[in-house]
């Protein structure tokens, strides 16, 4: 079935995005490179290198153009979208997660065969096992320690981290790269005022923990940290010299109405069609929670003007239409995710769009890699 729908999908190359059957996922490409420049430039600006998560986007061929655009190598969640990318081309990756037990390991290693691969640690026992793994593989692996800058989910203290990144250096087909933080209690705050604040607490534990560090005689080369929600205030704040942030290049309601990110611009749409219009003032399309997700909210309808997305049942969009406005069986909408991350992997093609006209068809390829 894969397949057959990838070749379907690549047929339409040339084609309106209307030719697509819906629901339809799709990227607009004038936004997506528009989006992908602002961030590469800014942290460029602060002479911070950026390496884009991909644990939204999911495919390689997006990746790669982020990498056109000025990333210089990628960040993945998950060994699986390690291996996605791995096996799509990209050959410098960072796992900005702990990675634990003998099964993940052997694939980290894998992964690690193919590409330079980073991967995170804030536990001894586990850089024992990443060590004695790449020992018996014959090849270095790349780690960073993880602070915990104030998130509490993963990360030592900077207190700890000097013994910890000892630990690494004394362990043999290991290579210490430096730290890493991620302040993922300030990204969703919408006070712009509170959200520096707490930016800057994250950035002074962060820039702390290198002190310890470089205080016990180690070298500290990469401070890799930062997501979409604060991205333009944690390369300012001078602790990191790595941004991790990469969800902004696909814009999304969150994005843009929680996290309030400025300058970006609209970029992801799913595009469905009218299935029924036989209740008055309302419609149903053919796109619900099995499209776009809905842990965050509903998506916003954009085309045409004058429907609103009321709510989501698992295959339909109920629809609320304005005075005077009339659709019927077979006709589209346009609608924006309420959050990439929630839309991104339930499909497995996206298509990349220029002025209504689809340019390709990129599988999703790390679509459900959740181990």
């Amino acid at each position: 079935m894969t397949t057959v729908t990838t070749e379907a999908s690549q047929a339409l190359v040339g084609q309106p995005i209307e030719a697509a059957d819906t629901p339809a996922l799709y990227v607009d490409l004038d936004a997506l490179d528009h989006n992908a420049s602002l961030m590469a430039q800014r942290a460029s600006e602060q002479g911070v290198a950026w390496r884009p998560h991909v644990k939204a986007s999911k495919s390689p061929d997006l990746a790669k153009r982020l990498l056109a655009s000025g990333a210089q190598g990628i960040t993945c969640a998950k060994v699986g979208e390690a291996e996605a990318m791995a096996a799509g081309g990209i050959d410098d990756i960072l796992i900005a997660n702990e990675i634990v037990g003998p099964q993940k390991i052997a694939r980290l290693i894998a992964v690690a065969q193919q590409a330079r691969l980073c991967v995170a640690v804030d536990d001894p026992r586990n850089i024992e096992e990443l060590s004695q793994a790449a020992s018996e593989a014959g090849i270095t692996l790349d780690v960073l320690v993880d602070i915990n800058i104030g998130a509490n989910r993963c990360g030592v203290t900077p207190e700890a981290a000097p013994a910890l990144a000892r630990a690494v250096l004394d362990a043999p087909a290991l290579n210490l790269r430096g730290l890493m933080g991620y302040e993922g209690h300030v990204v969703g705050i919408s006070d712009l005022e509170e959200k520096e604040a707490k930016s800057q607490i994250a950035a002074e534990i962060f820039a702390e923990a290198r002190r310890q560090v470089e205080a016990a005689g180690i070298e500290v080369g990469i401070m890799s940290g930062g997501g979409t929600g604060n991205y333009w205030f944690n390369i300012a704040m001078g602790a990191a010299n790595e941004l991790q942030a990469g969800g902004g290049v696909l814009l999304d309601r969150t994005y843009q109405e929680k996290m309030r990110v400025p300058d970006h611009r609209q970029s992801l749409f799913v595009q469905a069609q009218i299935v029924s219009t036989t209740v008055p003032g309302r419609a149903v399309a053919d796109a619900g929670w099995k499209t776009s997700g809905m842990h965050t909210g509903l998506p916003l309808c954009v085309a045409p003007e004058g429907v609103e997305v009321l709510g989501l049942n698992a295959e339909h969009t109920i629809l609320s239409l304005a005075d005077g406005v009339t659709v019927t069986p077979g006709d589209r909408i346009t609608m924006i995710p309420n959050y990439s991350d929630s839309t991104m992997l339930l499909h497995r093609t996206l298509y990349a769009v220029r002025n209504g006209t689809i340019e390709a068809a990129w599988p999703i390829s790390a679509a459900g890699a959740l181990q």
